[in-house]
């Protein structure tokens, strides 16, 4: 029986030690890096080590989580002691001509909250002395209906560009509520309009070619001249059927070639009748901002990025800002609440992480998501700033619940 007993005793302590080595094998294989893409470009591969040193902004034992101070700094928009509602912008970019920053922001007209962001957003001029503001209005760019805005400039021409969806040709009728007074609408509600207000009819919104819209300029101030919706060459079998160009976002590189995003439809129907989500992200070239873009079909559902929803698998994706760090190119997406991230050397092969991370939001106070993320990079590539789109809840008293904002929070080392 002794004999047994230390027979016995060995088998445990042999498995014991097999199952260690296997745990230790499992903890390797998790967080072992074999090059920088291991560390979804944010941060740099110690190859010998097998371990990820993160970059500025970011955490993490594969580098993949944002890493950013969790107060928020308020660059535009609503706040308890002002008088407007905003959805997102910039990134900003500093003007020579003026010695101050300037941010093209998508603001809710006539003083009014988030609900009426489907008739009334405009883009606005707003500037400030210093990168991350608080930045004031100018002046008004674009009329209503113009909304996502987000700012690219052309090096090769020196020419400031604006992508938004809408053109900003509503007529006056479009806009049934103008005498807002605090940021807020009376009978908003975080993105949904009042229900006594008359239903849509606005040319804009009711036309899918209108979605997707390049404005341009030679100087920040304007004049901004739209070359209307942006043409798009799908190929010789066409559009997919869950396809779209909303939320453009682009990257222009030096030489002027231009790499565009767009999300397509929410949800779509399969011919067998089965309902997929949509929020899918397509990828387009132009050779220059007011050419033809061409769709680049890659390996995701129907040809879109291999990124959240498809196949109704992972979180949905929209919202995409588009940017090239120091190790590569990088996608910022809203994924219900926050934030996820897609990664690629050459903006062509995309990989994604359907963790979703990133700045606090205010869904528990009665606010909302973090929505059309930005950022502003410092002079090595790194994120400086994640710039977010934010409901709030209102000031006690105000009109409506509806109040938004852009938000900064700075990235720590």
């Amino acid at each position: 029986m002794q004999k047994m007993a230390v027979y016995l005793s060995a088998i445990m302590s042999c498995r014991l030690v097999l199952v260690s080595i296997a745990a230790l094998s499992l903890v390797a294989m998790a967080t072992s890096c074999t090059s920088d893409l291991d560390c979804q470009l944010n941060g740099e591969c110690n190859t010998a080590a097998g371990t990820c040193s993160c970059d500025k902004g970011w955490t993490g034992d594969d580098c993949g989580t944002l890493n950013l101070n969790t107060t928020a700094h308020v660059m535009y928009g609503y706040t308890p002691t002002s008088n407007t509602s905003c959805w997102g912008g910039g990134p900003p970019t500093y003007d020579e001509s003026t010695g101050k920053y300037g941010m093209l922001v998508t603001e809710m007209a006539g003083h009014c909250g988030m609900s009426t962001w489907g008739r009334m957003s405009q883009s606005v001029l707003a500037v400030a002395d210093s990168v991350e503001g608080p930045y004031t209005h100018e002046k008004v760019v674009v009329g209503t209906e113009s909304h996502n805005t987000i700012y690219a400039y052309s090096e090769v021409d020196k020419t400031h560009l604006m992508y938004t969806i809408f053109e900003g040709i509503s007529p006056p009728s479009c806009n049934p509520y103008l005498n807002c007074t605090d940021g807020t609408t009376t009978g908003g509600k975080g993105l949904h309009p009042p229900s006594h207000w008359p239903a849509m009819h606005c040319p804009n919104n009711n036309n899918k070619g209108g979605r997707g819209v390049v404005h341009w300029a030679k100087s920040l101030s304007g004049p901004w001249t739209s070359i209307g919706p942006v043409r798009v060459d799908w190929g010789p079998n066409g559009e997919p059927p869950n396809s779209g160009l909303s939320n453009p976002a682009p990257y222009i590189f030096p030489n002027g070639t231009v790499l565009l995003l767009g999300r397509g439809q929410d949800a779509h129907t399969l011919p067998n009748g089965t309902r997929i989500k949509g929020h899918n992200v397509w990828l387009f070239r132009a050779e220059t901002w007011n050419s033809t873009y061409k769709w680049i079909p890659l390996n995701g559902l129907n040809g879109s990025l291999p990124v959240g929803a498809n196949s109704n698998k992972g979180p949905l994706t929209e919202d995409p800002v588009l940017y090239r760090g120091r190790r590569g190119f990088h996608i910022l997406f809203h994924s219900s609440p926050d934030l996820t991230h897609a990664w690629s050397l050459d903006g062509f092969d995309w990989k994604y992480s359907p963790q979703v991370m990133g700045p606090p939001t205010h869904a528990s106070q009665g606010g909302g998501d973090n929505e059309r993320p930005r950022v502003v990079l410092d002079d090595n590539g790194d994120i400086e700033y994640v710039m977010v789109s934010q409901l709030v809840p209102a000031a006690p008293g105000a009109d409506g619940a509806d109040a938004s904002r852009l938000a900064a929070f700075r990235a720590l080392s």
